[in-house]
């Protein structure tokens, strides 16, 4: 198939005014000249529908795309359905790319025939700070990519990992519709259950922007939201081989009690009943709690769950640093 493009970047848009003009600037910035930029507007109320298409009169590589606010899911399968690149990769546009990012990811799927790979990422803060993510895989199979991901030694990001178009395509993959927390990490998690060429390269490319205080799905949890990552955990039990990953999936069951700790509207009995299910004092005996998190859910199974939640409430700032 001959492609218009060497990679489509898929950028959702929601509400990032502030940020999008140094996104923007970055991708029109890059060394690779041969990208697209699909700019979805989902439902914007403030004027980012706007810079979107200040920028795709100044630059004809951009395309944009309105649409009634559905999130970020179907944000980025409105880019999926109208990409043309060989390569494609998500952005969000409250971050930005070093100059480079594209034309050595592209080069490295080239030179390897790979069709995904991988860079590493800096963290940015509000107050200046820059931190390098350190989000080496510890290796490329993708049985070790999956224990990685599971265990959270890397990042499920989409935004880091460049993949070859034809993949999606060839095996139906898309985003999942009404899951607007954790779709990244499901995204990935379909990867991995595909027969791939994966390779790393372990630079920093990508600048992820960390605001604490935003009024965000990650920073403001809701029962509703919380069950977007439930429908993940449940996915990753029906779909990973528990024998193979069974303290993997363990681990990562944390990653899914965790965030109930913080969301708004959940009660006593709904996590208990989670934690007992799937968190049982055996797993504990035979893995530990692994974790600062295993620990916490560990905590709560023996002080309760209000007092927990007081704990991790007054620890949020510490831990997301």
């Amino acid at each position: 198939m001959l492609y218009s493009f060497k990679i489509s970047i898929c950028v959702p848009v929601y509400n990032t005014a502030p940020y999008l003009p140094q996104c923007l600037g970055s991708l029109l910035s890059q060394t690779l000249q041969e990208i697209e930029i699909l700019l979805v507007d989902d439902g914007s109320t403030d004027v980012s529908g706007q810079i979107c298409d200040e920028y795709a009169q100044r630059d004809s590589r951009i395309r944009v795309f309105h649409k009634p606010n559905g999130g970020s899911a179907s944000a980025r399968q409105v880019a999926w359905d109208n990409m043309v690149g060989e390569y494609c990769i998500v952005c969000d546009s409250d971050d930005w790319v070093e100059p480079s990012m594209y034309e050595e990811l592209y080069r490295k799927a080239k030179e390897e025939d790979a069709d995904m790979v991988l860079c590493d990422f800096f963290y940015n803060y509000s107050d200046g700070r820059q931190v390098q993510a350190n989000n080496i895989p510890t290796g490329c199979s993708q049985d070790a990519l999956l224990r990685d991901v599971l265990t959270r030694r890397i990042t499920g990001a989409t935004w880091n990992k460049l993949v070859r178009t034809d993949i999606y395509q060839r095996y139906n993959l898309s985003w999942e519709k009404g899951i607007n927390l954790g779709e990244d990490l499901l995204m990935f998690l379909k990867l991995l259950q595909v027969p791939l060429r994966i390779v790393s390269l372990p630079k920093p490319l990508y600048h992820y922007r960390r605001i604490m205080n935003a009024n965000t799905y990650t920073n403001n949890l809701t029962l509703e939201t919380y069950r977007q990552l439930e429908r993940i955990f449940f996915w990753t039990k029906d779909n990973i081989d528990t024998k193979s990953f069974e303290r993997e999936l363990f681990s990562s069951s944390f990653d899914y009690a965790f965030p109930a700790l913080r969301t708004k509207g959940m009660t006593s009995s709904y996590y208990n009943n989670f934690v007992r299910r799937y968190i049982p004092w055996s797993k504990y005996l035979k893995y530990g709690f692994i974790s600062l998190k295993g620990f916490l859910i560990l905590v709560s199974k023996v002080v309760g769950y209000k007092v927990c939640k007081l704990i991790v409430k007054c620890l949020y700032h510490y831990w997301y640093k």
